[in-house]
């Protein structure tokens, strides 16, 4: 069961980047495109994903990618859900929506201790720095609320904090509910 739901995972993120590069055509632009944490965080759980249906990963590897996940399917609820992002239908339901809870869902069916989760905001930072950096360069932003043109720094000051707080948030829930419940399933050993 797990191991189909790992290859269900990766399948479905193979079709939405598939279907993506098709619909877009001439407008698909590669660096754009693996510009937005949304592909990137898909990637990495598919990767993720399909290395778990052949091989044992690491539980903190799960664990980020977990958070990620998470993290692209509360931003998209919260912030992107009515704004127009670029994305044909079946990709952004697909990249924002069915990924996000099919992987949280696999953690759970199959949860694991995790150590050091700060570790895991490395990646989101190097996002941010990236994106901030490479925004005003090529005058283009990934997302709405981290483009500074419309309302300023501030605005974009403000979104990033809040953001990082859901995600140092979810960091330590995706590890708390990773241990508890692997406790939980772990066999209980007797003292007899």
């Amino acid at each position: 069961m797990i191991k189909l739901l790992r290859m269900a995972v990766f399948l479905l993120v193979l079709s939405a980047e598939v279907y993506l590069v098709v619909v877009l055509g001439e407008k698909f632009r590669l660096v754009n495109h693996f510009s937005y944490f949304t592909v990137l965080s898909n990637v990495i759980a598919a990767f993720v994903a399909l290395l778990g249906v052949f091989s044992p990963v690491s539980a903190q590897l799960r664990g980020a990618s977990v958070l990620y996940m998470a993290t692209t399917g509360i931003v998209y609820a919260v912030l992107l859900r009515d704004v127009d992002v670029q994305t044909p239908a079946y990709a952004n339901w697909v990249l924002h929506v069915v990924v996000p809870i099919l992987v949280i869902v696999e953690w759970l069916l199959r949860p694991e201790r995790t150590t050091r989760v700060w570790t895991w905001l490395a990646f989101p930072l190097a996002y941010l720095i990236y994106t901030l950096v490479r925004g005003p360069i090529v005058d283009w932003y990934p997302y709405p609320f981290l483009d500074p043109r419309q309302h300023g720094y501030g605005d974009v000051a403000l979104t990033c904090v809040s953001v990082a707080v859901i995600f140092g948030a979810l960091a330590y829930l995706v590890s708390w509910a990773g241990a508890k419940l692997a406790q939980r399933n772990s066999p209980v050993l007797s003292h007899d």
